[in-house]
């Protein structure tokens, strides 16, 4: 009798391109070797590009909102007669002026007609003084509008192999590494947390979680929680992953698992939150600064839309979790799916009660400088839009330190795991000894960031994205020209990390076009936002990337490599992107609003 050879299961399509995408970033050197080759060929590019004249101009003219007093005045006319005293004008507070450059006054009469026009230097912005000394062209009996204009102004490609960027890198090189705002907020929260970890708190802590709730609602319960961890801006990056290891390890599941919802929630999870945070703020002053505050949006802009999206996030990122990645990543050597949690012992209950007291009466002392009007850390600025740029929410990051030493301290000393003073140093030692390949190759990333910004190709990308997407154009299919938008900020953001930067650049181009089209800019501002968050997680670029590398490595260092990372959160992009666009269309076809008083359309 012939005999047969049994098939092989087919393979799905997903898996064999996350087997391809394994296979092609496996072949990628160490990323400290590959951002030295990255550095090289920018040293290339950059000599090239600026012998061939490679530039861009920036978008066009941009009225910027002045007040005087606190009041808005633009546009307002005043009079030169006998009754006439200087004045001092200043940018409006909620505009952003930190992106701002080619600054130029602007002097009309009444009918618009220009006058006088001047460059100006940005602190200028601050207080600018308007009198007969300083304009003598103003006559007597006439009426006239001042403010503040910013000008077009050519991007050019700077070579970093010319004398200018040869004498930059020789004087910024270490205040690159040292300035590189990612070190700091990694290094003091890991400080923090190691403290907590050490004493056992959080391994307490994660195990009482695991007792408690449901297994099932674990998954989407992290990736809530970590995309609502975004209101501290960075430092939810660095808290919530090694937190949700804890818990799939406390679970028998594998700690990278958690390591990969943490990671995922916290980076694509910025278009998704229940409390406003910093970037709502940000965001939101770009924006107005690109409308010139008509219409104005506020700091709830896209809240309705963001609110939903926390539940998208959560079920799309379990779906994905447990159709993909967990398969693929496996169980953790030793470890079984489902496996019995020691219960708590009577020390750990009670020290995970004092740390718990600790906790609540710290975080009320915390609040008490943001909550009540007055409060030390609170923005003195009573307009509600400015209370979420108090600097509160801008220290987060050394009031959430405090929380995670305080309370571990306080439940190490009660459940004995403290004996001495100096346990606590050797905890934050440790944790320190196993970031020294970070440190190392944040050495490499801080140094390509900076001169990939000096040499112009930051902003080169972003224009041309934009003067790309203004030539698709789209009028009669709005729903094409959304998606096309998105796609593109979303592989811009594989380059140029930062959120504030790219809108800096597009929305001066995109806000007053859909305004045209009727389209509101509160509406305008989530699409962007949207394709801002999906491409974090995958970025090798994002500055939190080789963190992640770390604690994998710290797990198991055959997974650690940047290929097979990527395997594991590309399906999540995917989906994510799908589950957005899907979502994003239902919306607009409802014709629901985005956000309090942001409808879609004017």
């Amino acid at each position: 009798m012939r005999r047969t050879r049994a098939k092989a299961p087919r393979r799905g399509l997903m898996i064999r391109f996350l087997d391809g995408v394994e296979r092609v970033g496996n072949l990628l050197p160490h990323p400290f070797w590959l951002f030295c080759w990255l550095i090289v060929a920018l040293l290339a590019l950059s000599a090239v590009f600026s012998a061939l004249g490679v530039g861009a101009w920036t978008p066009e003219t941009q009225i910027l909102r002045t007040e005087v007093d606190g009041r808005r005045v633009d546009g307002q006319p005043f009079a030169v007669d006998d009754a006439f005293t200087p004045f001092v004008i200043r940018l409006e507070k909620a505009a952003h002026s930190a992106r701002l450059r080619n600054i130029h006054v602007e002097l009309r009469a009444a009918d618009g007609t220009l006058v006088h026009e001047e460059p100006i230097a940005r602190e200028s912005l601050r207080a600018f003084e308007v009198s007969r000394e300083r304009f003598p062209m103003l006559e007597q009996g006439r009426a006239y509008r001042i403010g503040f204009v910013s000008r077009p102004e050519r991007v050019e490609v700077r070579s970093l192999l010319s004398r200018e960027g040869l004498n930059w890198f020789v004087l910024e090189m270490v205040r690159n590494f040292a300035h590189f705002e990612p070190l700091g907020l990694v290094l003091v929260m890991l400080m923090g947390v190691a403290i907590a970890e050490g004493s056992g708190l959080i391994p307490a802590l994660m195990r009482a979680i695991a007792l408690a709730v449901p297994v099932w609602l674990i998954t989407p319960a992290l990736f809530a929680l970590a995309a609502c961890g975004n209101v501290g801006s960075d430092a939810g990056i660095v808290v919530i992953p090694p937190l949700a290891a804890a818990i799939f390890r406390q679970l028998g599941r594998n700690p990278i698992l958690g390591l990969i919802v943490g990671y995922v929630g916290a980076t694509a999870g910025f278009t998704a939150n229940m409390l406003p945070a910093g970037t709502d703020v940000l965001a939101m002053s770009l924006t107005n600064a690109a409308t010139g505050g008509n219409p104005e949006i506020n700091v709830l802009a896209n809240w309705y839309f963001m609110c939903v999206s926390v539940v998208l996030l959560a079920l799309l990122g379990t779906a994905v979790t447990n159709w993909y990645i967990a398969p693929r990543i496996g169980t953790a050597e030793g470890a079984k799916d489902g496996a019995s949690i020691p219960r708590l012992t009577a020390v750990e209950r009670r020290g995970l009660l004092f740390a718990g007291l600790t906790l609540l009466v710290s975080g009320s002392l915390w609040l008490l400088t943001i909550v009540p009007e007055g409060g030390l850390l609170r923005n003195p600025d009573p307009a509600p839009e400015f209370f979420w740029r108090s600097n509160f929410f801008k220290g987060l990051v050394p009031i959430l330190f405090s929380l995670f030493a305080v309370s571990g301290i306080v439940y190490g000393r009660v459940a004995g795991t403290i004996a001495r003073a100096n346990d606590v140093i050797e905890f934050m030692t440790d944790s320190m000894k196993r970031m020294g390949g970070y440190i190392v190759l944040i050495l490499v990333i801080s140094q390509f960031t900076k001169m990939f910004q000096f040499a112009g190709f930051d902003r080169l990308i972003a224009i041309k994205g934009a003067e790309l997407l203004s030539a698709i154009g789209f009028r009669d299919a709005p729903i094409p020209f959304f998606v096309a938008f998105i796609v593109i900020i979303a592989a811009a953001n594989l380059f140029m990390g930062s959120a504030s930067a790219k809108w800096a650049i597009f929305a001066p181009i995109f806000v007053p076009m859909f305004l045209s089209l009727g389209y509101h800019p509160a509406f305008t501002q989530l699409l962007y936002r949207i394709g801002d968050s999906i491409t974090n997680c995958v970025s090798p670029l994002y500055p939190f990337f080789p963190i992640l590398l770390g604690w994998i490595a710290g797990i198991d260092k055959e997974k650690a490599k940047v290929g097979t990372v990527l395997s594991f959160l590309v399906p999540y992009a995917l989906f994510l992107l799908a589950g957005w666009v899907v979502m994003l269309v239902v919306w607009f076809l409802a014709g629901l609003p985005v956000g309090p008083d942001s409808p879609i359309a004017i």
